[in-house]
């Protein structure tokens, strides 16, 4: 397992005024969600629904596609876990950089494994590989495939699957959802509802795939993996899932204004996002050094992104939380720069 991913509070010696290096959407869950998550405490006396059934026709009924297509997680994590015991000791690619847990994944189900860039994948084939994982957008520079984009791959390449995790997806306005009714039958998209609706620490998510795919998917499964306040979670999101959902497009619009700001540093190197979250590099010092001042000395904290692969010990990402708090995180790296410069 990978340590160092964003929200890592447990492992800070320093109090967090501002958490800027986890991507979940700012200002926490919604208070509808929460005011009826209170309400159904009384579950947590029973066992859930072993295969958590009920969730997912919920998210199948919000998509308009078969039941059977679907499989509701214990967060997006154990979606991509499932995946990889599917293709256990099989060939996998990962395009990189990319969320961790895609190789961790992998390597615990002894995949051989290979890594490619985004360019990489869009000029060659993939006949040697039995599954290439990729998110869209992708995490941690906000790098976005065009839905048509991925269809062509999985038709170019029908022996291989492709795992899509779409975590992000309604944070980032431009990214279009390959769920559908019919999908290609190489095709397999995982979702989180962590994101966009403040939940990180109930663990919910889903996966979607034909009907074959995800049953024998589901036959891997061990049984009460979503808990029962999760399941309720899930289904009241996506009863209610258009009057939860954030204000993605003013999200948007702070994070390009970070950006802009940022990129006119000369010290700094910012990756343009369509997303909440954006990928920095730093001309001078490094992302630990970055990390280590503004938690002494500003409680912020942001994303060393050093352990992703490919990238290197300058880089940093960002997530954007309210305008006063993302003025000061920019004044407070201005600080630094000025220290180290």
């Amino acid at each position: 397992m990978l340590h160092g991913h964003g929200n890592d509070l447990h492992h800070q010696r320093f109090e967090i005024k501002a958490d800027f290096s986890s991507n979940v959407v700012p200002g926490g869950m919604p208070e509808a969600l929460k005011e009826y998550l209170a309400d159904q405490l009384h579950l947590l006396e029973n066992y859930p629904e072993s295969d958590a059934a009920g969730a997912a026709l919920a998210i199948a009924r919000h998509h308009v596609i078969d039941p059977v297509q679907v499989i509701a997680t214990n967060g997006s994590t154990e979606a991509f876990y499932l995946v990889a015991q599917l293709f256990r000791e099989q060939a996998s690619l990962i395009l990189t950089p990319s969320f961790a847990e895609y190789e961790d994944a992998a390597r615990c189900h002894r995949h051989r494994l290979t890594f490619w860039s985004h360019q990489q994948l869009k000029s060659r084939r993939t006949d040697d590989f039995n599954a290439v994982w990729l998110a869209n957008p992708n995490n941690p520079d906000g790098c976005t495939w065009q839905p048509a984009a991925i269809e062509d791959l999985c038709a170019q390449n029908p022996q291989t699957h492709f795992v899509v995790d779409e975590s992000y997806a309604n944070l980032c306005p431009s990214t279009e959802s390959l769920i559908q009714t019919s999908m290609p039958p190489n095709l397999i998209v995982v979702r989180s509802l962590t994101k966009d609706f403040g939940l990180p620490g109930l663990r919910a998510g889903y996966l979607v795939a034909t009907p074959v795919i995800a049953q024998a998917i589901n036959q891997l499964r061990m049984p009460w993996s979503v808990n029962a306040l999760a399941q309720a979670a899930i289904g009241f999101i996506m009863t209610h899932y258009k009057d939860l959902l954030p204000d993605t497009a003013a999200i948007l619009k702070e994070s390009q204004r970070v950006q802009n700001i940022l990129s006119k540093l000369p010290q700094l190197q910012v990756t343009p996002s369509d997303c909440n979250y954006f990928l920095v590099k730093t001309k001078v010092g490094d992302a630990a050094d970055l990390k280590r001042y503004l938690l002494q000395n500003h409680g912020f904290l942001i994303r060393d992104a050093a352990n992703f692969r490919s990238l290197s010990p300058q880089h940093f990402r960002l997530a954007v939380l309210q305008p006063d708090q993302n003025n000061q995180l920019i004044s407070a790296i201005q600080s630094w720069i000025g220290q180290v410069c």
